[in-house]
Order: structure tokens, then C-alpha cells, then sequence
């Protein structure tokens, strides 16, 4: 074994152990297809279980649903939907982070 793929497989081996708080076992960084209904409109998205976690996170924190959080998101995005959810998980952890440390939040640069 080389050094490169010892580093390799202790940089991978946490992420296989984690697993989504949905209880069901499923890695993080397993890809989950999910129905989601927007503006009545019932359709399918595929995201990474960490990513639909987060998603509720920010959903009960902001006592919505996750329906009503994607909604709101899909009336921003420019592009794939998907997409357009892992930015916006990705700014609002963002976010979180600079106001913990007392920093301005981010907005993105661009519509998601």
C-alpha cells in the first residue's frame, strides 16, 4: 500500500461510518430520491441524505416544511433545482458559521 492511498482511505473511512439522522442507516453521501411538492406541483429531487438532514434543519428552524423551504428556493433558482438546494444549505451553514463568529453573513453572488 502506498502512502497515497493510505491517506486515502483514512480521509475516506470516516465519511463510510457516518450515517443520516433519519435513522435509517444510510450513508451521508448516499444519494436519496425524494418527492417534494412546489406550488402543488409534485416532483422528485435527488440529493445526498447530509443535504436533505440539513434541509430539514433549516426547515424547523425556520418553522416551515421542508415543501415550503424548497418552494422558496425554487423561486430563486436559475438552474437545476438540486443544485439550487445545495447552495442554499451551503450559504445558510455559511451563514450560521460567520454569525457565530461574529462576522457578517454571506449572500450569494449569484441566484441559485
Amino acid at each position: 500500500m502506498t502512502a497515497a492511498t493510505s491517506d486515502q482511505q483514512e480521509f475516506e473511512a470516516p465519511l463510510a461510518q457516518e450515517t443520516s439522522e433519519s435513522g435509517e442507516g444510510e450513508p451521508l453521501g448516499a444519494m436519496k430520491k425524494r418527492s417534494v411538492v412546489i406550488t402543488g406541483h409534485r416532483t422528485s429531487v435527488s440529493l445526498e441524505n447530509a443535504f436533505w438532514d440539513a434541509l430539514k434543519a433549516i426547515a424547523l428552524r425556520r418553522n416551515m416544511t421542508v415543501n415550503q423551504l424548497v418552494t422558496e428556493i425554487d423561486k430563486q433558482r436559475n438552474g437545476n433545482l438540486s443544485s439550487a438546494i445545495r447552495v442554499y444549505v451551503l450559504t445558510s451553514l455559511q451563514n450560521d458559521l460567520a454569525s457565530a463568529r461574529g462576522e457578517e453573513p454571506r449572500s450569494p453572488a449569484e441566484p441559485l
